[in-house]
């Protein structure tokens, strides 16, 4: 017996010292990543300058020529004035950025392009200011060498920025590749030893108070006529919205639908067809959203959606989404019929905009949701985008 219990903690030890070696695979790995993804974003970043000096310089020679032809209109001068100033960022930009670069060769070819462009730039931006200035003397030979100078800085400079830049990225992404092909075989080992941890715990465990452990809770946490979440379980979502020590908050949305008329509905129909109504709502919501945002029954009538890292665009996006899904159903009645056409109003909000935890944020969704009734119903409020 004493051998046996010898061979199991000697396993178990075995298998906890793997697990520790996979995890310390991951760490190298996972820092590699983080690395390349690093480089990857300052080159997309000095890319994304360069374009944008690029589209500044041409538009401030739109203008210079749109001033020039229509002998000093004033929104041609605003217009150069304000792209003039775009170039000149992108351009501190760039040189910015190869203030940060390491020493060697590579520093010194985008240091010596960067400057050239910034010596182009200067003389191109002196002859387009005259122009600008009001000297029209000469304005199209003026015109005709900044697009010579223009062509010039593009085909001089900045392709080949751009496609050192490229090279890089694609070094980038070749390290980054093997480095997951790494992991890959790391993770098929943790795998492996996942199942084999996963065997020891069903072989000790019982499975059976486990299933009813797992039943009891889903009870709990689910709405008995529609099936949807209840709020014992927007309790549970909440205190991970809100986050926990150690876990960094991520925004969310939340959207607040109610059925307009629901009343008039039930005095209509009867509280029984009513309830009907409130499982058929649940589905078309449900099947409006993605799998992984998550719908609650909030109360009564009233549907709350909760949906994970969206902005303005995406969450009044998603509600119209539901509104128009909700307004094109046709719900059907008991034996058939369909019933009069159901709408809904939806009042959106976002954390952090709109608050600064869940029930602030879900004020301010209850908030719009009743100006939205107050609106003329079937409308969605939600946050400015």
């Amino acid at each position: 017996m004493g051998i046996k219990h010898f061979g199991f903690k000697l396993a178990v030890g075995v298998l906890f010292a793997v697990v520790l070696a996979t995890y310390a695979f991951y760490w190298l790995g996972i820092s590699q990543l983080h690395d390349n993804v690093q480089q990857v974003v300052v080159v997309s970043n000095h890319l994304k300058s360069g374009e944008a000096f690029h589209s500044a310089i041409h538009s401030m020679l739109l203008d210079a020529e749109g001033y020039y032809l229509s002998n000093g209109r004033a929104s041609f001068r605003e217009d150069y004035q304000a792209h003039r100033a775009k170039a000149e960022k992108a351009l501190a930009e760039l040189r910015d950025h190869v203030r940060q670069m390491p020493p060697g060769r590579d520093k010194e070819m985008v240091n010596q392009r960067t400057e050239g462009i910034a010596s182009a730039f200067s003389n191109y931006q002196e002859e387009l200011d005259r122009i600008i200035g009001g000297d029209f003397n000469r304005g199209s030979q003026r015109l005709e060498q900044c697009t010579t100078e223009f062509n010039s800085i593009f085909k001089k400079y900045y392709v080949h920025l751009h496609d050192h830049h490229a090279l890089l990225q694609t070094g980038l992404s070749q390290r980054s590749s093997q480095t997951w092909h790494t992991m890959s075989v790391v993770f098929a080992v943790q795998l492996g030893l996942a199942v084999v941890a996963g065997l020891l715990v069903i072989f000790y465990l019982d499975r059976v108070v486990l299933k009813i452990f797992s039943f009891t809770e889903g009870m709990a946490y689910r709405d008995k006529l529609t099936g949807l979440r209840n709020r014992a379980a927007l309790e549970k979502m909440v205190s991970f919205l809100d986050g926990e020590e150690n876990r960094p908050r991520r925004r969310y949305g939340l959207i607040m639908l109610d059925i307009d008329l629901f009343k008039d509905f039930n005095d209509t129909y009867g509280h029984p067809v009513g309830d009907v109504l409130l499982a058929e709502f649940a589905g078309v919501i449900t099947g409006s959203v993605r799998e992984h945002d998550r719908v609650v029954r909030y109360g009564g009538e009233e549907f709350l959606v909760v949906l994970q890292g969206v902005g303005p665009m995406e969450i009044i996006a998603v509600a119209e989404k539901l509104r128009g899904a909700i307004e094109n159903h046709r719900f059907t009645l008991p034996g058939g019929k369909q019933a009069t056409q159901v709408t809904a109003s939806l009042g959106a909000a976002l954390y952090p905009q709109d608050g600064d935890d869940y029930h602030q944020v879900v004020r301010r969704a209850d908030e719009r949701l009743y100006k939205a009734k107050q609106g003329g119903r079937n409308r969605v409020m939600g946050p400015p985008v």
